[in-house]
């Protein structure tokens, strides 16, 4: 039976170079999800001014299309693990009126989607500046990443199977906890 993962966290957490060294460790054992925010802010969603109407539209685009995408995986993705950077419990966080009127403008609830994952890892982004990058995507500030870091921690906490990597100096020492907490989750090839 596949395992499904979410790689979660503040901006900047180092989601993305995680995934890069996770598929370049595990190769064909692991299926990488793509993040559905950066495929769709990068494709051109109207970013214009934060408006309830926009942050509305992209995070029920967001929702659904993380859904989506880790529902193709499933199905099409020969990997026993599937590794999703973020999950569809992370655009809650983002919506104006709060976690339940999300789940409830999705049809849904929080423990449906945290029982999606079998597991959860979180990474939080830096504590200073020096290693704080902003990008076309990624427009937070260091403070504003800080806060919707304490919002995805707080969202996921329920879930049963979750690792909290906080900041850290060296990012090799994050990868190295994410890959062998990976490996525990990789079926053993039997003899």
């Amino acid at each position: 039976m596949k395992k499904r993962i979410a790689l979660t966290g503040g901006p900047n957490g180092g989601k993305t170079t995680a995934l890069s060294i996770l598929k370049e460790t595990f190769g064909g054992k692991v299926e990488i999800v793509p993040e559905a925010a950066t495929l769709i802010f990068s494709g051109g969603f109207p970013r214009k001014d934060g408006s309830r109407p926009h942050v509305e539209a992209a995070q029920r685009i967001i929702f659904y299309t993380t859904q989506q995408l880790e529902e193709l995986a499933l199905k099409t993705s020969p990997a026993d693990l599937i590794i999703c950077d973020r999950g569809t419990v992370d655009a809650a966080v983002y919506w104006p009126d709060g976690i339940d009127a999300f789940f409830a403008d999705m049809g849904t609830t929080l423990d449906a989607q945290l029982a999606r994952y079998d597991a959860v890892i979180h990474l939080s982004p830096p504590l200073t500046a020096e290693f704080y990058q902003s990008t076309h995507v990624r427009t937070e500030s260091l403070e504003q990443a800080a806060a919707i870091d304490r919002k995805i921690l707080k969202i996921w906490e329920r879930h049963p199977n979750r690792m909290v990597l906080p900041s850290m100096e060296h990012f090799f020492q994050k990868a190295g906890i994410i890959k062998n907490f990976i490996e525990t989750l990789i079926p053993q090839e039997k003899k």
